[in-house]
């Protein structure tokens, strides 16, 4: 230990010389020790970004392979869907793991007695989900996608009162290309309500669907 007395004050420099070297040298051992533990953590930071990087970039593409319809199993008041209408849908679009989506197509409402009620467009507005089931090659995969689509009619039979009408639904498409036992069928089915659990056209009559693995 130094001691200092009265009238007998050293300067900084003249203080760090006369520490103890034990002193000097523990000191210098921690910084050795911090300075590597600041390098191991820039360096995982480092690796971490291109793995968060690689994921980013996962994309598919779905198509809707011709018309997939599907069936109303009741009416829903106060829509203008009734039990045994059915929907025709088309389309296509593009998403990828980040959530990022585009895509749309058309539709026609056609009410059980055959008759057309409505046609319009559909546009993606928002992912939520999808499960992959992978597939032969990229060019052929299952999977579950859901999103969130606006629709609006460019048609219907009351549209000198109403004109256009937009409505927001969930989409569920379904490819059971290397799907797991219990998957739904393969189509569309279209959903709304609180949470969008409420089946509008929940029952699927035909229809293909396909996913691409966009390399």
């Amino acid at each position: 230990m130094i001691r200092l007395e009265a009238g007998n004050r050293l300067s900084i420099s003249e203080w760090m010389k006369e520490r103890p070297k034990e002193e000097r040298r523990n000191e210098r051992k921690m910084k050795s020790k911090v300075i590597t533990l600041i390098s191991a953590i820039l360096i995982a930071v480092l690796v971490a970004i291109p793995l968060v990087g690689a994921q980013s970039e996962t994309s598919y593409s779905f198509t809707l392979m011709g018309p997939n319809v599907s069936q109303a199993e009741m009416s829903r008041p106060p829509s203008h869907v009734e039990a045994g209408d059915l929907i025709r849908l088309t389309g296509s679009g593009t998403f990828d793991t980040t959530g990022a989506v585009s895509g749309g197509g058309s539709f026609e409402h056609i009410k059980f007695d055959g008759t057309v009620h409505s046609r319009g467009v559909w546009t993606v507005k928002e992912f939520v989900s999808f499960d992959s089931y992978g597939g032969p090659h990229p060019g052929k995969q299952g999977g579950l996608l859901k999103i969130i689509v606006e629709a609006t009619s460019t048609w219907s039979v009351h549209w000198e009162i109403t004109g256009p009408e937009k409505f927001i639904f969930m989409f569920i498409v379904s490819c059971r290309v290397n799907a797991p036992e219990g998957a739904p069928d393969e189509g569309v089915t279209v959903w709304g309500g609180p949470g969008y659990a409420v089946p509008i056209f929940g029952i699927v009559v035909s229809g293909r669907t396909l996913f691409h693995l966009n390399e």
